[in-house]
């Protein structure tokens, strides 16, 4: 029987690709300005970002600081004070998007499957992907008892393996590889840019950027309002009102 020829997937990471920051931390010191977790481990946690903004822990080490914080601190708490700050945190950030990526998806959402394949937790997810415009959403998910308290147990963590999470969903969602599309910020990202045919390395950390090198994979950096695109061994440089131009140039490069 012949098969239906499907869409194009694009692939998205959330945290430090399409947000300006990690929606953890956000969801961090939400928990913290209306006593969901104590004002003591507030203490841990801004000792944490004082030392990665003084470069004095990787950001490895850093990310995976905080989420150990923050699996200590939910134990025991209702979900349902949680959805409540969660809530708070997808009304105040959810705008504060890159330019370069918010337009990558505009543009895409017209032609491909769009899904957000991220570490960040589902509490804040879930209310944000779908206005985003993400078909599908693969967040971190923390297992709840019967009486509604998180229990310290991670069901699902797709961020450990995100090019088999990809593959699934392309799967799913009868999706072909020509022309799909994948974009993320560190390393835990190279699976999944290796899957589509248009990867994209965006403000990457020092090991994706290696990588992207060695594969010739076009890296985008997004600083104050200007947008710098590698690719092909070239450097252009667009303005933040130009973020159209610059998709549009990413993709061609790599289609060429």
């Amino acid at each position: 029987m012949h098969r239906t020829k499907g869409q194009p997937i694009a692939a998205f990471d959330i945290d430090g690709t399409l947000v300006r920051e990690q929606l953890l931390v956000l969801l961090l010191k939400e928990c913290f300005e209306f006593g969901v977790f104590p004002k003591v481990a507030e203490l841990a946690f801004r000792e944490m970002r004082r030392a990665h903004r003084d470069r004095k822990l990787s950001y490895d080490v850093y990310e995976r600081k905080l989420i150990d914080l923050f699996e200590e601190r939910i134990r025991g708490k209702m979900r349902a004070d949680v959805e409540v700050v969660a809530d708070i945190v997808a009304q105040k950030n959810r705008d504060w998007l890159y330019v370069f990526t918010r337009t990558l998806l505009d543009q895409l959402k017209r032609t491909h499957r769009c899904v957000a394949i991220t570490g960040a937790f589902e509490e804040t997810v879930r209310l944000l992907a779908p206005e985003w415009g993400f078909e599908r959403y693969y967040p971190t998910v923390l297992e709840i008892d019967a009486e509604g308290r998180y229990t310290g147990v991670t069901l699902k963590l797709p961020v450990a393996a995100k090019g088999e999470v990809l593959a699934a969903a392309m799967k799913d969602l009868n999706c072909e590889r020509e022309g799909s599309v994948a974009i993320g910020d560190t390393g835990s990202d190279i699976a999944l840019l290796e899957a589509v045919d248009h990867p994209i390395a965006f403000n990457p950390n020092n090991t994706l950027a290696s990588e992207a090198e060695r594969r010739g994979w076009p890296m985008v950096v997004e600083r104050k309002d200007c947008i710098y695109v590698f690719a092909g061994g070239s450097f252009r440089r667009f303005t933040r009102e130009h973020a159209t131009d610059a998709v549009r140039y990413v993709l061609q490069r790599q289609s060429s």
